[in-house]
């Protein structure tokens, strides 16, 4: 599943490839992936141009001139792609395939549980799911002070409410195990018991990971939109590392299972 230093890299390549583009046409291969009956859909976003995208979350947001905002989730995985003109999408595998004047195309695949929903300009407090994110992690209104606040009187598992988007916005299972290492917290210590030096540490290896999963393009089997594909796996430390060594202390990674999840972690340095 894309989490958000995947997403940030998608939008921005989005940004750079669409911005000032119109769409042409639009084909629907799978109206169930839509928030609005697909005519409708349609008719609301041909002729409009790309203006700007954005992320929020695990969402790409990508505003049109006017009216509208396309809001792209990849569920469980999934691709968003820009073609040549010669090319011709499969329609049982690109669910929303986008033509744009310049005869380039814009393909939407998902795997499993995608949208691409159509949001008025400006109100994604209207939109259910977007209105239930938690903060960006990696916004200044994040501050330790506020991470602080958010986990008191929090008495379960802190991996269990760094991976709740309604919580904090954007992380997942593979970055939230490189951050639990650099914090050295153990998955399953409450998050209640965090001191004032924990949560500054979990603060910064907040910061730091997501930071660097961007700074390496997205993690493994993410892309671009124009296909090149992240490699934020070969700089990970302990996650999907199991039976290796620790990269601070020398002692074997191990696995641990936590809710429907598998952690990594060090047993020495995140007791």
């Amino acid at each position: 599943m894309p989490e958000l230093p995947d997403i940030v890299i998608l939008a921005r390549s989005m940004d750079q490839a669409l911005r000032s583009q119109s769409i042409a046409s639009v084909a629907v291969h799978q109206s169930k992936c839509l928030n609005r009956p697909a005519e409708d859909f349609c008719q609301a976003v041909v002729s409009r141009k790309f203006q700007r995208a954005w992320q929020r979350g695990k969402w790409v947001l990508a505003d049109l001139d006017r009216d509208w905002t396309l809001a792209f989730n990849l569920g469980m995985g999934g691709e968003v792609r820009l073609h040549r003109p010669d090319e011709v999408p499969n329609p049982r595998r690109e669910r929303v395939v986008f033509g744009l004047d310049n005869g380039e195309q814009l393909w939407v695949h998902f795997w499993w549980f995608g949208h691409v929903h159509l949001i008025p300009l400006g109100d994604l407090n209207g939109h259910h799911q977007l209105a239930r994110l938690g903060p960006e992690p990696l916004s200044d209104d994040l501050t330790p002070q506020r991470l602080r606040q958010m986990l008191q009187g929090k008495r379960g598992a802190i991996k269990k409410y760094l991976l709740d988007q309604s919580f904090i916005a954007g992380i997942g299972n593979v970055y939230v195990q490189d951050i639990l290492w650099h914090a050295r917290l153990h998955p399953l210590r409450p998050a209640n018991t965090l001191v004032p030096a924990d949560v500054e540490r979990l603060h910064r290896a907040i910061r730091q990971v997501l930071g660097e999963g961007i700074r390496w393009g997205g993690g493994p089997r993410e892309y671009d939109v124009w296909g090149n594909e992240g490699t934020y796996t070969e700089h990970l430390q302990v996650g999907y590392r199991t039976g290796e060594p620790c990269p601070a202390c020398g002692t074997v990674v191990e696995e641990l299972r936590v809710g429907t999840t598998t952690s990594y972690l060090c047993p020495r340095c995140q007791t």
